[in-house]
């Protein structure tokens, strides 16, 4: 459990939170103290009610995650999205994605934008209105952002000048985040479900060669660690350049508990500028 006596200054620390199918994973730090970040991966309960009243109870259940937080930003697992190459979808987008997503009625969820500002992009998706009630009533003043979005907006950050063809993969149990930049907007942000390490490196391969990406252009790889290892393992077979991507130096200072942390919880607060105490979201990222 995550008691409240935890933090003893929540005013000067901030929460990253992000929903999974089957976990609720917690990040807490402060820019202002040394080794000061908390991970923590809590189930959630498969016997439960519905997947909110999972989440609700593993929040409750943790009272350090209703502390009065400097800032909160609630990462939202969804391979329901779709990648836009301008900052502010217009109409048609919407449109589109309920063609593609037709599975669930209006009335169910609501259209968002998650915004990659320093790539002119955004990504349109869906979250369950039930589920965004419950994260606008719990912490106020939230930004709410996928983890593509995160990572997208931090690669577009660490490289503003040629950067046309970097690639940022992220590979998670179940997951895999994929970034490609290009010299304006990103060539790719897409997520896909997979199973194993060669699902992984498929998905990779496929969408490099989609858009004609060079063997020479390099790959920075992130993740858990025996589907990282076993992935750039895979890679390397096709890709002259594969190299783990570099830590964020920003968030050194945390301590050793961050490098076990997943890497789209560590970006989010980075990319979004709330990690440096700088305004944490524009407009449209708040959800209230």
């Amino acid at each position: 459990m995550l008691t409240r006596d935890l933090i003893p200054q929540p005013h000067i620390w901030q929460l990253v939170l992000e929903i999974g199918t089957d976990t609720l994973g917690v990040v807490a730090f402060s820019p202002f103290e040394d080794h000061a970040l908390i991970h923590s991966e809590i189930p959630l309960d498969p016997q439960a009610a519905s997947p909110l009243t999972a989440l609700e109870n593993a929040v409750y259940d943790n009272p350090m995650l209703l502390l009065d937080f400097k800032h909160v930003t609630v990462v939202y697992d969804t391979l329901r999205f779709m990648a836009v190459d301008r900052p502010e979808p217009e109409a048609d987008d919407m449109a589109l994605f309920r063609q593609a997503y037709p599975e669930l009625p209006d009335e169910a969820s609501e259209i968002l934008t998650a915004e990659v500002p320093a790539a002119s992009a955004s990504i349109v998706y869906d979250i369950p209105t039930a589920l965004l009630g419950f994260l606008r009533r719990t912490f106020v003043g939230m930004s709410l952002t996928l983890p593509v979005a995160a990572q997208a907006q931090w690669m577009a950050m660490k490289y503003p000048g040629r950067r046309s063809g970097k690639t940022l993969v992220n590979v998670r149990p179940r997951r895999v985040d994929l970034v490609i930049l290009g010299d304006a907007a990103p060539l790719a942000m897409v997520s896909h479900e997979i199973r194993e390490a060669t699902d992984a490196a498929y998905y990779v391969m496929a969408t490099r060669q989609l858009h004609q990406v060079g063997e020479s252009e390099e790959i920075l790889i992130a993740g858990t660690p025996e589907l990282r290892s076993a992935t750039s393992e895979l890679l390397r077979r096709y890709v002259r350049y594969v190299m783990p991507a570099i830590f964020p130096s920003v968030m050194f200072r945390a301590g050793k508990a961050s490098l076990s942390a997943p890497l789209e919880m560590i970006l989010a607060p980075i990319a979004y500028g709330s990690a440096s105490d700088a305004r944490p979201a524009t407009r449209s990222e708040q959800t209230n």
